[in-house]
């Protein structure tokens, strides 16, 4: 895909216009801050994010003019002027104005932490995170388990019979596809648990391996089913769609044919909180039961 370069070469262009082109390093550091979709995992989680369009290049372009005023400001020398060569002018002093009390605020709760940050999971700790504004918690069972910091918590071991993943997914998903590898949507099937459990054990090109069962996950009613991709569908696997949230970007495809998927739709006081797990051809009890001590550690907040 060529959405980051195309990204690079607009907000470059923009940049540069003018009497004066900022220096390399300003335009570097502008570059860095701005958000970069990679259009490949290796061995994360699947979830597909769509390319970007070129009204999105040109937003991120735009921004990119905000955020050259605030770097710009910090890299460029503290005395004369962007480039022109003539002295700084100094400015008139001002009036010394005598302090005034101003009330100390108020201290405000801190807020549960999006996802957990990029890198290996501790063992023994909490980590926590926010789905469709639902804070929860949960624990690992070893130290070989990692957070991709957005969406993913993998075994660092990556794709295989002893490998295994999650989606934790911050838009809970409203339907399935009817012909995953010809990207075709079902129609959304709303919010139920038991609707979105009952579409996700219909969708061709699986085996169902059990449920729609009702479970309970930290506590709140949830609905639990387990498939498996077969090995003989007419795609690859990260063309075998299967579900997709209402955001347009984001769907779920299939890590490997052959992999078993298990997916918990949780109830949480009216709102579903969607949380798939992953094993790999030819996987042993373990990862699957690793996966499950993780769901069983969850905690509501």
């Amino acid at each position: 895909m060529s959405t980051d370069r195309d990204v690079t070469r607009i907000v470059r262009s923009w940049l540069e216009e003018g009497a004066t082109a900022l220096p390399d390093r300003v335009l570097d550091q502008v570059l860095d801050q701005l958000p970069a979709t990679r259009q490949r995992r290796p061995w994360w989680p699947a979830r597909r994010i769509a390319d970007m369009n070129n009204v999105a290049k040109l937003a991120i372009a735009a921004a990119a003019v905000v955020v050259v005023a605030v770097v710009g400001i910090n890299l460029l020398p503290a005395s004369g002027g962007a480039g022109d060569g003539g002295p700084a002018v100094s400015p008139s002093p001002s009036p010394a104005l005598s302090p005034s009390p101003s009330p100390r605020p108020s201290p405000s709760p801190t807020p549960a932490a999006v996802f957990p940050p990029r890198g290996e999971l501790a063992v023994g700790s909490r980590h926590s995170m926010t789905l469709e504004g639902v804070a929860l918690s949960f624990s690992v069972p070893t130290s070989d388990w990692m957070s991709n910091g957005s969406f993913g918590v993998v075994k660092s071991t990556g794709v295989g019979p002893d490998g295994a993943g999650f989606i934790f997914w911050t838009y809970t998903p409203t339907g399935v596809f009817a012909d995953p590898c010809a990207y075709k949507k079902a129609a959304p099937v709303g919010s139920s648990t038991a609707a979105l459990a009952a579409a996700v054990a219909t969708i061709p090109g699986t085996v169902l391996v059990s449920g729609p069962t009702d479970v309970t996950v930290g506590g709140h009613p949830a609905k639990h089913v387990v498939l498996t991709v077969r090995e003989d569908v007419d795609c690859t696997a990260n063309s075998f769609m299967l579900w997709y949230a209402p955001r347009e970007d984001l769907a779920r495809y299939a890590t490997e044919l052959g992999s078993t998927i298990m997916v918990w739709i949780v109830d949480v006081d009216g709102t579903p909180v969607w949380i798939d797990g992953e094993t790999y051809k030819g996987a042993g009890p373990v990862p699957g039961q690793q996966i499950q001590q993780i769901v069983d550690s969850i905690q509501f907040e």
